[in-house]
């Protein structure tokens, strides 16, 4: 029964150190090109999260443009290593993350156009980087 408890124990605690290890590697390299976490949290079967993979995240002109002011991390809600404040319940949701203390500056849930998309993200780092 011990040698049980101290293999979940083990494995608890691995995970737990993914987790920071995870976000410590993004919030690095984010800090390093000074740009903000955008972090989109995708379920699997979801129309609108493909839409928006299609429509934004896929297209050269913005993924480039994204990519000057944002990091971009893509996760799937299942099984993720998301720490539990970042859990969502509407798909697709963009979490825009401050690098300095990886709280959550803004959120944006359900889809969106391309163009009203990147006119959020413009607003937010212009907020965040006066």
């Amino acid at each position: 029964m011990k040698k049980f408890f101290y293999v979940f124990l083990s494995l608890s605690i691995s995970t737990l150190c993914l987790k920071a290890d995870f976000l410590d590697i993004e919030r690095q390299k984010a800090l390093d090109n000074k740009q903000l976490i955008l972090l989109s949290i995708e379920k699997e079967g979801c129309p609108y999260c493909l839409k928006m993979q299609t429509e934004i995240f896929n297209v050269p002109k913005y993924s480039q443009y994204i990519s000057k002011k944002y990091l971009h991390v893509t996760m799937r809600q299942e099984g993720s290593l998301l720490p539990k404040a970042y859990h969502v319940k509407y798909f697709p949701t963009n979490l825009i993350v401050s690098p300095q203390n990886l709280h959550i500056i803004d959120e944006f849930a359900g889809y969106m156009n391309p163009e009203s998309f990147i006119e959020l993200l413009d607003e937010v780092y212009a907020q965040e980087f006066k």
